[in-house]
């Protein structure tokens, strides 16, 4: 019996309300050769490669942040 590979899911519920983003017409391609390899929308990986920038964004900020 053939067993197909799972398609990565998408989103989690509640996830709504989407935001544009402009990109340059290279990042854009990179944005869909990463979502390609991954078997992933357009969307979907941007979603996460922002949601992993954002912690690094956090730690910036918070290590350049004054001690209160």
């Amino acid at each position: 019996m053939d067993v197909k590979p799972s398609k990565p899911t998408r989103s989690p519920r509640g996830v709504e309300r989407p935001v544009a983003m402009r990109l340059m017409p290279a990042e854009r391609a990179e944005l869909e050769r990463i979502a390609g390899e991954e078997v992933r929308s357009a969307a979907s990986m941007a979603r996460i490669i922002y949601l992993r920038g954002v912690g690094h964004y956090r730690a910036e900020t918070q290590s350049t942040q004054p001690v209160q």
